[in-house]
């Protein structure tokens, strides 16, 4: 007789609105021989604790991550083996572990971009007073990958590895300004053009507009559409044939600048950073 499955009694009930995560069954694993399906619902697990939650049970694991109970148990009990989740033996709920940062530490000291922007990076936090950033495109987002804070502006919701869409970023524009127009074509095709604030430009037309100005200007500028009452201004780092490797950006309070100044005085400063990093990097490429 097969053992029974053990499941998580005091888990809560199922549903309360609970977001399903991707249905990875009906992923690349139904075409791919080499795509490992028992892999992507172990990420599918860690990608469940997205921020918005507490500490989460099995159940509500399970649902977000589209995943039976029996597997949930068993990659949660996996992860909390390996270090990467932590359980709460009273509660019986889980939370990611400070192991999970290891990923980002062997990430960003892997690449040449990281040791090489900081000086620079620092530098022009220091020119401008303003928070300076490193972002680097994937797909139709930005990551964020060095943040230097200014000590006047705290952002505490803008930390190393936040997403964004690049449409209506500083720092995406800045990279997708210079990509070829197939690829840029490609992830325009794959974007959601949904506003993030009342000022957000939605319009593909028009964002494609701003591109071609970008590229002209040599910057990005983007005023208050990501959040309100900040303005943000990026500008491409390249590599040797003039493909974007990241943008390095500057955001500000409307409270102290306007568009006009930010213009006059941060788009310099960007520009002049991003092609100190571009030389350095010179004969780097991420492949």
């Amino acid at each position: 007789m097969a053992p029974r499955k053990m499941i998580d009694a005091s888990a809560p009930a199922e549903g309360g609105g609970i977001a399903l995560a991707e249905d990875v069954s009906a992923g690349p694993g139904r075409e791919d021989p080499l795509f490992i399906n028992s892999l992507a619902k172990g990420l599918g697990v860690l990608k469940a604790f997205d921020g918005d939650w507490d500490a989460l049970g099995l159940r509500e694991i399970a649902a977000r991550s589209s995943i039976s109970m029996g597997a949930a148990q068993r990659i949660t009990h996996t992860l909390v083996r390996l270090g990467y989740l932590r359980k709460d033996d009273r509660t019986r709920r889980y939370r990611l572990s400070a192991r999970m940062l290891d990923f980002a530490y062997h990430y960003l000291h892997a690449s040449p971009l990281y040791e090489v922007a900081i000086p620079f990076v620092a530098s022009a936090r220091d020119d401008c007073r303003e928070t300076v950033n490193v972002a680097e495109l994937d797909g139709p987002e930005v990551v964020a990958v060095i943040r230097m804070p200014s000590q006047r502006r705290m952002n505490p919701t803008s930390t190393i590895g936040r997403r964004l869409p690049a449409f209506c970023t500083a720092g995406g524009r800045a990279q997708l300004a210079w990509l070829p127009q197939d690829e840029l074509a490609d992830i325009l095709d794959r974007t959601d053009f949904q506003p993030r604030t009342p000022r957000t430009i939605t319009d593909r037309a028009e964002v494609e507009r701003r591109l071609e100005i970008a590229q002209r200007e040599g910057f990005a500028l983007v005023d208050e559409e990501v959040n309100l009452g900040e303005i943000a201004v990026a500008a491409p780092i390249l590599d040797g044939n003039g493909r974007p490797l990241a943008a390095v950006g500057v955001s500000t309070s409307t409270a102290h600048w306007t568009v006009e100044a930010a213009r006059e005085r941060l788009a310099p400063v960007v520009m002049e950073t991003a092609r100190r990093i571009s030389r350095s990097l010179r004969g780097w490429k991420p492949f």
